[in-house]
């Protein structure tokens, strides 16, 4: 044997000078040649690499983005509270807070070190009033340009909050002075001994300033956009008497460093305050926000394991290849005494050296990957996430799912190898499949997609399980489409053909033929093209289906034709001048505050989050004349709802709070008002998207009389026949824009904030979604080159007869559009049913009540994408089949 030379580095000879050469070390021979047919086919092994790249960084992105975003906001209210243990607010939290006079209370108690009174107040710098707009954001209505005040106890508050005075001095006593962050002076080129001069409830307050601050701690708290001003003058400034908003406490270190200790603290705190008060621990303050952001981690983790099960079909297919590949030489190999297991531990090795490469690859990728989906998810959020946390636990699954894929995914191919015999090696060419197991695999399949559709649908699985079970069922759904397609891949393929052959001519006929002498590999390839493109249309549609049922409430429910907003809330006495205005049809009143549901009503499984709600007071003799609440199914006559509401102690509810405290309408749901708990009967369930559905509306007169409040937050306003909204826009703004720092905008104008930013929360899922076709298109990569390298013998005979290298070219593009084409069929069939699927996971998950619509143009979409996929991934394929040598081709073996 080692009187042979052969130039080709593929060839099964090369194989044996291998095994002469490393013949002293038998227990390597299978990692030599694991290594040597990884180099030699570079390509295939580049691929593979990629696919478990790729599933690795979407598995590590997802766990860093998530753990990163909660991770960002705790610790902008942690650094906000700096030494402080535990914190004190109103069991009714709302901008009213309560009576200052309960910081005494708190002398006496034992282990209490300090604590700190505070009161907040949203406004903005005069000279920002001017061309001021709201925003929005997750969480609902965030005014555009916004600063906090924040009052405190000059001589007290240090104790609790570290601040860092990077010029100037701290505030003194209850002069009209202020500290503010380094970045917020920055933006607004403002230094120590200028006024801050802000809209204040008499109009406008210069406040001096005294220092700047570093940008951390308390300075992080509205993005770096707060005044820190002795309590007292906040409280004279916004009308707020005594009152203050919060209470931070700080406990003594032997209390503070024992957890059990710390409890029973607080346990002692909350039993001398009483049940008006909430005391809870610092990191509470960001639970709203974590709360809202529940729903799209849960997306994101789902996403996640579908980035895996896409990836595995590209690892299995390159496998499969690789096998199919090399069957001749495993063939000699096992003539020369290499034993079965010998021969399965080849393969292996290979898919263990990939895994190891490819994960490693993947963590980098995935950090870089976790850095566009923070800034994607910061955008939804409104809020700047300055941390890149990569949970060690996230890192370990991400490593241990991209290995463990990538050998089980390689476990079937190493197998088959390992059952290669001398005989079959002679054949270099894929069997045809049997039709017994077709047969089986496709009620196999039909049995699975029944059984997940029934999972999903009529199995009322417990709130614990509900998402493991529903994710689960999914992918049991997905692999039962898979395996219906051996089946019925040569009947789609008749199908295509007239198509194809249209398109290429006699090419085309060729090419498409090609799809069937290779049924099992193309069945890898339509699979992995139908769940990449099934995941694209199903996240559009659901975006479509929120976007169309949001924007249908902003039409319905918000009504008008213009919303008249200031920073501050506007008196009510405001509303008879703004009716008196000319063109002005019909208006209403509406103002927001926080509202907690009473701990009694709620379900054990909710107990452990934030039950705050946002409660809009309207008044019902004048909200039906502007706009109209957009009712849930199943909610009976409105004129009825109405008139049941009108008569106090009422509320509609969100599709979302009847789903969280399992309430329905003619029920009731108690909420902690200052005057107590009180219950409130349900007059109708509808539709809001308010605060993510966390909103309950109640009437203006119990809003007074329950929750002592006044103030009005929003004006709509009806332009009435024969005016023009801009023309009323315009006689608003000139009598009052100035005067009363007020922001009138258009219905139109207001409706394309929600739907940007509805958009701006599905981009997330759409980079995965295009991760996925990445995937699938890799895997039309690998199967064109696999037929390409089959069939080199073959396209040698058809060059050598006169086929010219555009129509070898022309050939295998209709080999990969008859791909492209059964792919987009079954991406296009299964995205359907995906989507719905998709639509009822989001209404469980966050208790909304969107409808599926179906969208012609999402799938006309989809149809493009697996064409075009197709054809570019064909390019490289193609160009190595028009390049054959006719010569070398012949004797090719």
């Amino acid at each position: 044997m080692s009187t042979l030379s052969v130039s080709n580095p593929q060839s099964p000879i090369s194989s044996l000078q291998s095994l002469r050469i490393w013949g002293r070390f038998p227990r390597l021979t299978p990692l030599i040649l694991a290594l040597r047919n990884m180099r030699i086919r570079w390509m295939r092994t580049a691929l593979t690499c990629l696919g478990i790249v790729l599933g690795v960084a979407v598995i590590l992105a997802i766990s860093i983005t998530n753990d990163s975003t909660l991770k960002s906001i705790r610790n902008v209210f942690d650094e906000a509270s700096g030494k402080a243990n535990l914190l004190v607010q109103s069991s009714a939290p709302d901008s009213g807070g309560f009576e200052q006079t309960v910081v005494g209370r708190l002398a006496s108690i034992e282990g209490v070190v300090a604590a700190a009174p505070s009161a907040q107040a949203t406004t903005l710098l005069a000279r920002d009033a001017e061309d001021w707009q709201t925003s929005l954001s997750l969480g609902g209505r965030a005014v555009g340009k916004s600063l906090t005040i924040f009052g405190v106890e000059a001589d007290i508050d240090p104790q609790v909050r570290q601040y860092e005075i990077i010029d100037g001095r701290w505030i003194k006593g209850d002069s009209y002075e202020a500290v503010i962050p380094e970045k917020y002076a920055t933006e607004k080129e403002l230094k120590v001994g200028n006024d801050l001069v802000i809209i204040s409830p008499a109009g406008t307050e210069r406040i001096r300033i005294v220092g700047i601050i570093k940008n951390d701690g308390a300075g992080l708290l509205n993005d770096g956009a707060i005044a820190f001003v002795p309590l007292q003058a906040a409280q004279d400034m916004f009308d707020r008497g005594k009152d203050i908003d919060a209470i931070d406490i700080v406990m003594t270190k032997d209390i503070a460093n024992d957890p059990n200790k710390l409890s029973a603290a607080k346990e002692r705190v909350a039993a001398r305050l009483g049940t008006k008060y909430e005391v809870s621990y610092p990191a509470s303050r960001g639970s709203l926000v974590t709360q809202m952001l529940y729903t799209y981690q849960q997306g994101l983790s789902f996403f996640s394991v579908v980035a895996i099960f896409v990836g595995a079909f590209l690892i299995y297919n390159a496998f499969s290849m690789t096998v199919l590949e090399r069957t001749r030489e495993l063939g000699l190999l096992r003539t020369l005494g290499m034993t079965k297991m010998q021969t399965l531990t080849l393969v292996m090795a290979e898919a263990v050296i990939l895994g190891i490469i490819g994960s490693i690859i993947g963590v980098g990728f995935g950090v870089v990957l976790a850095r566009v989906l923070i800034i994607l998810l910061g955008g939804v959020v409104s809020t700047t996430i300055n941390t890149l946390s990569i949970p060690l636990d996230g890192l370990v699954n991400s490593l241990f799912v991209g290995g463990a894929v990538t050998i089980g995914s390689a476990l079937l191919p190493a197998i088959q190898a390992s059952q290669v015999s001398p005989l079959e090696s002679l054949w270099v060419q894929a069997k045809r499949p049997n039709p017994r197991s077709q047969r089986k695999l496709f009620f196999f399949g039909v049995t699975l997609t029944l059984a997940s559709w029934i999972s999903l649908y009529y199995i009322p699985w417990p709130p614990s399980i509900a998402f493991n079970i529903g994710s689960l069922s999914t992918l049991t759904f997905l692999l039962g489409g898979v395996l219906i397609i051996p089946a019925v891949v040569e009947s789609a393929e008749r199908i295509v053909r007239p198509l194809v052959t249209k398109i290429f001519g006699n090419e085309g006929m060729l090419g498409s033929g090609n799809v069937r002498r290779s049924a099992a590999r193309t069945s890898l390839t339509v699979a992995s093209l139908m769940i990449g493109l099934s995941m694209v249309i199903a996240n559009n549609s659901l975006a479509d289906a929120f976007i169309g049922d949001i924007t249908a409430w902003v039409e319905t429910a918000l009504g008008g034709d213009l919303y008249v907003r200031a920073p501050i809330p506007m008196r009510e006495s405001f509303e008879s001048q703004l009716a008196a205005t000319a063109g002005v049809g019909g208006i209403t009143k509406i103002r927001y505050f926080g509202a907690k549901v009473a701990p009694s009503v709620v379900p054990p499984e909710s107990q452990d989050e934030n039950n705050t709600l946002i409660f809009a007071g309207i008044d019902p003799l004048t909200y039906r004349e502007v706009g109209e609440f957009q009712f849930a199914a199943n909610q009976g006559d409105a004129d009825s709802n109405w008139k049941r509401f009108s008569e106090g102690d009422s509320l509609f509810i969100s599709t979302v709070v009847a789903d969280r405290y399992k309430v329905k309408q003619g029920e009731s749901l108690r909420l902690i008002t200052p005057r107590g708990e009180h219950d409130f009967y349900i007059a109708a369930v509808a539709v809001d998207f308010t605060g993510q559905g966390f909103i309950v509306t109640g009437t203006y007169g119990d809003m007074k009389q329950w929750f002592g409040k006044t103030g009005v937050d929003r004006y709509t306003i009806k332009v009435a026949k024969g005016y023009s909204v801009k023309e009323v826009r315009q006689t608003i703004e000139d009598k009052y824009k100035k005067s009363r720092s007020i922001s009138v905008e258009t219905t139109e104008e207001f409706k394309k904030k929600v739907i940007d930013l509805s958009q701006e929360s599905f981009r997330l899922f759409d980079v995965l979604g295009m991760i996925g076709i990445v995937v699938a298109a890799l895997g039309v990569i690998n199967t064109l080159m696999m037929n390409v390298i089959e069939r080199q013998r073959e396209i040698g005979g058809l060059r050598s007869l006169g086929l010219t290298r555009w129509q070898t070219t022309k050939m295998v593009l209709a080999e990969a559009a008859t791909l492209g084409a059964i792919g987009g069929a079954f991406g296009l069939g299964l995205g359907y049913w995906l989507s719905q699927i998709f639509v009822s996971a989001l209404n469980a998950m966050a208790g909304y009540d969107l409808q599926y619509v179906f969208v012609l143009s999402i799938f006309i979409t989809g149809a493009f994408i697996a064409l075009i996929v197709s054809q570019v991934a064909a390019i490289y394929p193609a160009w190595k089949a028009a390049g054959v040598n006719i010569v070398e081709a012949i004797k090719h073996e």
